[in-house]
């Protein structure tokens, strides 16, 4: 990427977030869903904003101007949070709003039951079971525990040998496509695109666009990481508390530079039309 288009993005991304009614002043995603739902169902694609024409255009293509639109939220649990329906044609999207997103979490073992599947070796495996307990063993039992940062200083190689493990070519689109779309069954309605912001702004991406710029740009961090997206412990629960002992056991991905990624995303397709 050019240094121009960096500085394009940083400055676009800078006016989002210090602006006025802008996309992430409101931090409550479920509301927001609400909030998109309510505007988009039963309006003709002639009523909507120019926002919302565009982002239509995107995933359907042309629409006549008469057309009505229906929307509902997807199903608990799921990765769609949208359900958008035109003339019958059903479209699923994965609502984000604000910062710091966290985009999928399980239970570490379903995890690793899926990263068995994968092509990686066991070391990295077992490194990675490692760092989420952070107590010296593999399955949680052990009595000292250290926090994130500590683990991250002492075993930086081992965290090396995991991100080049998960980040191989033949690896990385599947973890992606499950953290990001699929969810944690083959049974769930996967998510078709993402899109971050509120009913006035909003910046977007296809699936297909989201894993090729993951797979054709490099992402550096000293945690593990999954392209952009980074893996965390939901509570590591260093002081014993039994109240929230059960959130030791799930892992979370998070998508930190989510909204400059997407104007990444945004940018390069613009330029190509």
């Amino acid at each position: 990427m050019s240094k121009n288009k960096c500085l394009k993005v940083e400055n676009i991304w800078y006016n989002i977030c210090n602006g006025g009614d802008i996309m992430g002043s409101n931090t409550n995603g479920f509301e927001n869903e609400s909030n998109l739902i309510d505007y988009l169902n039963g309006k003709r694609y002639f009523e909507l904003n120019d926002n919302f024409k565009k982002f239509i255009r995107f995933i359907f293509g042309e629409v006549n101007k008469e057309s009505k639109i229906k929307a509902c939220s997807g199903k608990s649990g799921q990765k769609p949070d949208l359900i958008i329906e035109i003339d019958d044609v059903k479209k699923y999207v994965s609502v984000k709003v604000g910062t710091g997103n966290s985009v999928h979490q399980e239970e570490i073992e379903m995890f690793m039951n899926f990263l068995n599947t994968l092509p990686i070796s066991e070391v990295s495996k077992i490194e990675l079971l490692k760092f989420h307990w952070a107590d010296g063993t593999y399955d949680g039992t052990g009595k000292i525990r250290v926090s994130s940062a500590e683990y991250k200083k002492e075993h930086a190689e081992e965290i090396k040998l995991i991100n080049r493990e998960v980040n191989k070519k033949e690896v990385l689109p599947i973890i992606i496509n499950r953290v990001l779309f699929q969810g944690k069954s083959n049974l769930y309605e996967p998510a078709e695109y993402i899109y971050y912001g509120d009913i006035n702004m909003g910046q977007w991406a296809s699936k297909e666009e989201i894993i090729n710029y993951i797979l054709n740009n490099s992402f550096s961090n000293n945690s593990i990481h999954f392209g952009p997206l980074s893996y965390q412990i939901w509570n590591r629960c260093l002081n014993f508390n039994p109240n929230t002992e059960d959130r030791r056991n799930v892992m979370q991905i998070k998508w930190g530079s989510l909204a400059a990624d997407l104007l990444i995303i945004e940018s390069e397709r613009n330029e190509s039309e």
